[in-house]
């Protein structure tokens, strides 16, 4: 495999079918594995239907895949009214199969899932990153216009 980055004609950017769940779960168990997420694989089936494109909901779990049909990155968009009445997009359960992290895959993903948010009327878009993030990975956000604003702090049962 090639360490080259991956062009946008190279790459396929689609929402998530249920035939995705086998690849879908190995990226997430890489990611959990990695930074501990807090992944049950349990509730990641059981949610299954969560994942895929519902009309009446502002949720859609994007596939990034090449086009030789492998699935190399995933992430899950979603649009929701704050207490403040903002319209706020999140990027949520972000991840890129090793092998393919630093080769563009990600950039491609976050670029369809803002112009997708953006369309849906968003205020401001935000990234949920796990605690101990990679500072590279901050400088990478910073420079498309993401900027840390809140702490979140979890309580497992």
């Amino acid at each position: 495999m090639s360490d080259d980055v991956i062009k946008d004609e190279d790459i396929i950017i689609r929402n998530y079918r249920t035939s995705d769940y086998q690849a879908t779960l190995e990226i997430l168990k890489e990611l959990n594995k990695l930074f501990d997420i807090g992944f049950n694989e349990n509730q990641w089936r059981e949610s299954s239907g969560l994942r895929q494109f519902k009309p009446n909901r502002k949720r859609i779990t994007l596939i990034a895949e090449l086009k030789s049909g492998k699935v190399v990155s995933m992430g899950v968009i979603e649009a929701q009214k704050n207490t403040l009445g903002q319209y706020i997009g999140y990027l949520d359960n972000w991840a890129t199969k090793k092998g393919y992290i630093g080769r563009g895959v990600g950039k491609l993903l976050a670029d369809r899932a803002i112009q997708i948010l953006q369309s849906w009327g968003c205020d401001s878009i935000r990234i949920n990153l796990a605690y101990k993030t990679d500072e590279k990975l901050l400088d990478v956000f910073s420079k498309t216009g993401f900027h840390p604003i809140i702490t979140v702090l979890e309580k497992r049962f």
